[in-house]
């Protein structure tokens, strides 16, 4: 009785997880195959599930005509990563680890919290004129200060959460045997907290990676523009460019996959380093 109620929780269990992998792959299926048909054919109806004409003229003009947005779009979202990274997670530490007056930490999350839940279209008017003002309109440099004003109260957030986690006795015994508040930071807490910043990380770089309101309105040609206001220029009056359009997102799903994929392994040898301690 007991092995066929398994069985049957197997059963469901398996019909889930096989609608969630549909549900998932097909808009990605459909995204590549659109990306591998002529126009004529994208147009055509009914639509085509498998490709008549297999083509790779629109992923040839995508890395031909818009390498520079990718490059735009890898150097932004790994500058303002990294950045949220260096300055939140010692924040974050400060805050699981110091005694401030109760009053201020009210203040701090306060901040913390209402800039990570607005739009980022609210910033769009300031930052715009203050760029502007101090020639970093138009730059990388620009839109990774302007993501990372957006990650960073999402890195606090998280990361104190993670060292609130990490008992305070590993820092002080660490300290009796006389190592200073850096080397604490750097050789105890650090490690402990690999797995949460790895997915900080992931997290981080995947908002920067698909917004596309601040490189819209924070740049105005190939010399900052990043991948997803690129693919907007796809839809012009006269015509949407729909394999171009397709070929552009197909290659934009992979530089996160891989960067999920090699952060992943260090979230698991962090799960089990911190299993073996």
């Amino acid at each position: 009785m007991r092995s066929a109620v398994g069985f049957g929780g197997r059963k469901w269990h398996g019909f889930v997880l096989a609608l969630a992998l549909m549900w998932t792959l097909v808009p990605i299926y459909w995204l590549v195959t659109t990306a591998l048909k002529p126009n004529t054919e994208i147009l055509s109806f009914p639509p085509t599930l498998w490709p008549k004409e297999w083509t790779l003229a629109s992923f040839s003009f995508v890395l031909h005509h818009y390498a520079g947005y990718f490059a735009n779009s890898v150097t932004v979202a790994f500058g303002s990563t990294l950045l949220s990274l260096i300055v939140g997670v010692m924040a974050a530490y400060g805050l699981s680890r110091f005694r401030f007056p109760r009053g201020l930490v009210t203040v701090i999350w306060l901040v913390v919290l209402s800039i990570r839940m607005m739009m980022p279209i609210v910033f769009i008017i300031p930052l715009y004129q203050i760029f502007q003002s101090i020639g970093l309109y138009n730059t990388r440099t620009g839109l990774i200060l302007a993501y990372t004003l957006v990650n960073l109260p999402f890195v606090i957030w998280m990361m104190t959460s993670f060292f609130r986690e990490i008992p305070k006795a590993l820092d002080e015994a660490a300290m009796v045997d006389g190592a200073s508040r850096w080397r604490v930071f750097f050789s105890v807490a650090l490690p402990l907290a690999a797995p949460g910043i790895a997915s900080v990380a992931i997290l981080a770089m995947v908002m920067t990676w698909n917004d596309l309101v601040f490189g819209l309105f924070l740049s105005s040609d190939m010399q900052a523009m990043t991948l997803p206001v690129g693919i907007v220029g796809f839809i012009t009056q006269y015509q949407t460019m729909w394999s171009e359009m397709a070929a552009a997102g197909s290659l934009a799903i992979v530089p996160v996959l891989v960067f999920t994929l090699f952060i992943q392994k260090y979230i698991v040898r962090g799960m089990t380093a911190g299993a073996v301690k």
